[in-house]
């Protein structure tokens, strides 16, 4: 029984499309879980400090603030409903998850030196951060299926929730300091790590796939 579930595995492996994140399952699992690490240690940034940022440094009242989060849940929203497909069918799924990974760590750098323009500014900055959420975050289930094999991927997720869950534990802690003494510093520093992220996800498709076929037909490119 065992040799024919490794003989499976290999039959799956060889017809799976090529996984643009690593050649091994240990690297390009590896390379999934750092990029959601750093991507989720940017989100729960803004999710933790923006209310209070608005709050604080923008003036903005309770009735403001709440309409500005549903004006951005609705940019998001319209970006994954309306966008997400035809941006992956033209320059695919890697390409795509590395343009919202450098939305997100813009609207975050934008984010940093918006206070002093205002909310108008700040309000555009976040439109950034949030329109790059939707490019990004239906990539991660994807690459999993296209990187790990059938019976690994649930253990896989698993890690990939339980990494996840740590960057957003720790991340609002760490950053908290940054966010007492410079609301700037803080966003700055959050960018600068989903920033990485954007590059770790380019680089790693270089070296595995090469300078080409980021534009060709086919998923995993």
């Amino acid at each position: 029984a065992r040799a024919a579930a490794a003989t499976q595995g290999k039959r799956e492996a060889a017809a799976a499309p090529l996984c643009p994140l690593g050649r091994g399952l240990v690297a390009a699992v590896s390379t999934i879980c750092l990029t959601s690490f750093m991507y989720n240690a940017g989100q729960s940034s803004f999710d933790s400090f923006f209310p209070v940022y608005a709050s604080g440094t923008l003036g903005m009242g309770p009735r403001e603030i709440g309409g500005t989060l549903t004006s951005l849940s609705a940019v998001s929203f319209g970006v994954s409903a309306f966008l997400f497909a035809k941006i992956t069918k033209t320059i695919g799924l890697t390409l795509t998850t590395a343009v919202g990974l450098a939305l997100v760590s813009a609207g975050l750098f934008a984010l940093s030196f918006a206070g002093g323009a205002g909310p108008v500014a700040a309000v555009c900055a976040a439109t950034l951060y949030v329109a790059g959420i939707p490019l990004f975050t239906p990539a991660v289930p994807i690459l999993l299926m296209q990187c790990v094999p059938k019976n690994k991927r649930g253990a896989v997720m698993g890690i990939d929730s339980a990494v996840n869950s740590v960057a957003r534990i720790l991340t609002p802690v760490l950053l908290g300091r940054y966010y007492s003494g410079d609301v700037g510093a803080c966003f700055f520093a959050a960018g600068c790590v989903v920033a990485t992220a954007t590059v770790l996800v380019i680089a790693r498709r270089v070296m595995v796939m090469g300078t080409g076929g980021w534009f060709a037909n086919g998923s995993a490119r």
